[in-house]
């Protein structure tokens, strides 16, 4: 008889084993959010500052919400472009249609996860597949969130 309790208590068991893997939208309790490598998940050091870098209240904002404090500010969408000029436009070319990078005009992503804010700052912050590198070690993290702010004014409403 004894048994027959196993058998329930081994699948309720694996069921707690096989549930799946915090997200990058899963908040630590009451602390910031978690942001993983888009290639492996591994977790990004994106709470510590470059030594270079101080972090805006917006990043300090983004870092618990997860949503783009700039979007639709026009200011932040200026200084966006411009780092967008400097950096992103030899691949992803000026009007965003894609070259060595992909298109970042349209509402299509080769990644799913590039169509939240949270995953498109992980994957410019930490990289992605393909030529796709790390800017998180060179340009400060408000920028990256300047640079989606440009970005949302690529793609159509």
């Amino acid at each position: 008889m004894p048994h027959r309790l196993l058998a329930p208590a081994l699948l309720l068991t694996g069921a707690l084993l096989l549930t799946p893997a915090a997200t990058a939208n899963d908040k630590a309790e009451d602390g910031p959010l978690k942001f993983t490598h888009a290639l492996d998940d591994s977790e990004l050091a994106v709470h510590t500052p470059r030594p270079d870098e101080e972090f805006s209240p917006a990043v300090e904002e983004f870092h618990v919400t997860g949503e783009n404090p700039y979007r639709g500010d026009e200011e932040a969408v200026a200084d966006g472009r411009a780092v967008y000029n400097r950096w992103c436009q030899a691949c992803h070319m000026p009007d965003g249609s894609g070259r060595i990078g992909p298109a970042l005009n349209d509402d299509t992503f080769l990644r799913s996860r590039a169509a939240t804010d949270i995953g498109e700052f992980e994957i410019i912050y930490g990289g992605s597949a393909g030529a796709m590198q790390a800017f998180g070690d060179r340009i400060d993290q408000d920028d990256i969130l300047r640079v989606m702010a440009f970005l949302d004014t690529l793609r159509p409403d």
